[in-house]
């Protein structure tokens, strides 16, 4: 067999083998990974305001798990104070994972007395 009959396949070093996909996606995976942000008192301070004045409207959340940062929002369906998390959806979030939480609600003209 000459190079002519590998074609591209000489070049491709990286995925030659089927089996070493798992492992090159894992990798890639580890090697992404951060270390747990640090947020401020005043950001856990706005947290906690918000999870204490919630009424049922949007949330945007910012939270850690596994390494990575993430998005997510909707409405949270549960908070319990006990055991120290949210569910918004179908995730459920721990407080000390929470890096960021804000109300999407709407301040009615008027409301500050204007």
């Amino acid at each position: 067999m000459n190079d002519a009959d590998r074609g591209m396949i000489k070049w491709a070093p990286y995925k030659s083998l089927v089996e070493q996909s798992p492992i090159l996606a894992r990798m890639r995976y580890e090697k992404g990974k951060r270390p747990r942000p640090q947020i401020s008192s005043d950001r856990a301070r706005e947290i906690n305001e918000v999870l204490v004045t919630y009424g049922g409207e949007e949330v945007d959340a910012e939270y850690y798990e596994d390494g990575y940062r993430h998005h997510i929002q909707g409405v949270i369906s549960e908070i319990s104070a006990l055991f120290k998390y949210i569910v918004i959806g179908e995730r459920k979030i721990g407080f000390k994972d929470l890096l960021d939480l804000s109300s999407n609600e709407k301040t009615p003209i008027g409301a500050f007395g204007c």
